[in-house]
């Protein structure tokens, strides 16, 4: 098929790009909203954390259906369906007067954008200037990177200024004009369709494990993780879950997840860097902000001021990186980003309670300045050896780990920095004695508590270095993965020789 004139084609790349940052910004737009959502359905925040919980479990369940739902219906009607529905959704969760009206509405608003990502991507890559392909997927994946950032910004001012409602109404205008301009352009450039069994038993154990996975993610440190026979009984679905998953999928004629791409060593190398850099990128893009607003006496607003730094460098230099790719390739070019990372990481190590705004937002900056060379050419790894048949299932499943993995990123790290705060309270504190010369004086229990005031915040700092330090130390095993790939390993392993998928019925 011919390709599109230039006046499509940019009409295009700014829907895909609007819908993807839409549903992007979706992801944490609500979570500094929680408490103005609960106050106004009188529930507890702990209750209106559910909000955040429902769309991501209904978002990874989208995500990993993306591939077989886009054989059954095509990529172009899924994903205008897709925004029609998000839209709809968005207008219930602002209508919404209860918390299981609002669970719900976010739940399927989850689930219904779980596609779009993927076939983004996947329709940019088809539909796209062969000579403009490089530059068009840099700038769509810059927004992935950003949008996270900016949501806490946007999410706190809308609740601050006007009403909670309209973090979601905002998605209205945006989800109908993304949805026009796909369809009317590309409804008659619509993929091959086929009509592959419905395995049902997959879609459940995949609810199933995901829904669990969620919950422990998001409920574990709030109750008290292995302590809590909430937590064991939520693990034993999860790994039970996937694992029939697993072994239904490697042998099922036509699985909901396409688990031989995994054969193919260079999209099982991009899976494995992107499940660890990206649970760091979300571990930090998290702990920053908590860590001023409880500690540093930062405002909602102040705190998304301070860590938005991180997007300047991937929103002016993002066409940069095509020319990098051009020169030295996508494994060096990715190589960049994870030293810049690692060197960031160290650096934010070195934090004292002194530390001001602006060294705040150019330590963000300068590890904004890694996603330049990060996102695009990890996505070009993943799929640089996948057949065009299998390009819906494997961006479906590498956006499904990108976002199961954003959610394990802000549960281990949010763990590791509270327990780590409560090692140096007791170990500073027992130091603090009357006996003890440099001890302030405490009289009463207005210097006592300003004294320990003092001492939280300290040993929260101390908390937060130690957690950047073992980010480093994990950019730095990636590294050394991706050398060892790049002399070693990139050669000898050819995705030809891989064993044929065995299925059966």
């Amino acid at each position: 098929m011919n390709e599109l004139p230039s006046f499509h084609r940019v009409l295009l790349f700014i829907a895909l790009s609007l819908a993807t940052f839409m549903i992007v910004l979706d992801y944490s737009i609500a979570n500094v909203s929680i408490p103005y959502i609960s106050g106004a359905l009188a529930v507890s925040n702990e209750q209106g954390t559910y909000v955040i919980t429902s769309f991501a479990v209904g978002n990874a369940i989208g995500l990993a259906m993306t591939g077989w739902l886009a054989k059954r219906i095509g990529s172009v009607k899924l994903i205008s369906l897709s925004l029609a529905l998000f839209t709809v959704f968005s207008w219930a969760c602002g209508m919404s007067t209860s918390l299981l009206m609002i669970t719900i509405s976010r739940f399927i608003q989850g689930l219904v954008a779980g596609p779009v990502i993927p076939l983004s991507q996947s329709l940019l890559i088809a539909q796209g200037s062969e000579k403009n392909r490089s530059r068009d997927l840099s700038i769509w994946s810059t927004i992935i990177i950003t949008a996270p950032v900016l949501g806490p910004i946007l999410g706190g001012y809308i609740s601050d200024w006007y009403v909670w409602s309209w973090i979601f109404y905002i998605n209205i205008p945006v989800g109908i004009f993304c949805a026009l301009v796909i369809w009317g352009i590309l409804r008659l450039r619509e993929t091959p369709k086929e009509k592959p069994p419905s395995d049902i038993l997959a879609i459940v154990w995949l609810v199933i494990g995901v829904s669990c996975l969620q919950v422990l993610l998001d409920k574990g440190q709030q109750w008290d993780w292995l302590n809590s026979e909430r937590i064991w009984l939520l693990m034993i679905g999860t790994v039970v879950a996937f694992t029939y998953l697993i072994i239904r999928e490697i042998w099922h004629r036509a699985p909901l997840l396409d688990l031989s791409l995994f054969r193919i060593p260079s999209f099982t190398l991009s899976i494995v860097c992107l499940m660890v850099s990206y649970a760091i990128y979300f571990g930090t893009i998290v702990l920053v902000p908590l860590w001023l607003q409880e500690f540093m006496g930062y405002t909602a607003e102040w705190a998304g001021f301070a860590v938005c730094t991180l997007g300047i460098g991937p929103v002016f230099l993002s066409l940069v990186t095509p020319k990098l790719v051009k020169k030295i390739g996508n494994e060096w070019t990715f190589l960049i980003s994870l030293v810049i990372f690692g060197i960031s990481c160290f650096f934010n190590a070195f934090f004292t309670t002194a530390i001001d705004l602006f060294h705040i937002a150019l330590l963000r900056f300068f590890f904004g300045l890694g996603f330049i060379c990060y996102i695009a050419p990890l996505i070009s790894i993943s799929i640089q050896n996948i057949p065009a048949e299998k390009l819906p299932s494997a961006t479906g499943i590498f956006h499904f780990i990108r976002a199961m993995f954003g959610g394990v990123g802000t549960s281990v790290f949010t763990t590791i920095w509270i327990r780590r705060t409560i090692f140096h309270h007791e170990r500073v504190g027992s130091a603090l004695t009357p006996f003890n010369p440099v001890t302030p004086p405490a009289t009463n229990s207005v210097s006592l508590a300003l004294l320990n005031d003092s001492l939280d915040q300290q040993a929260a700092l101390l908390a937060l270095n130690d957690t950047f330090y073992f980010m480093g130390w994990l950019f730095v095993a990636l590294i050394i993965l991706l050398v060892t790939w790049n002399l070693l390993g990139k050669k000898s392993l050819n995705p030809s020789t891989a064993p044929p998928h065995i299925a059966v019925d």
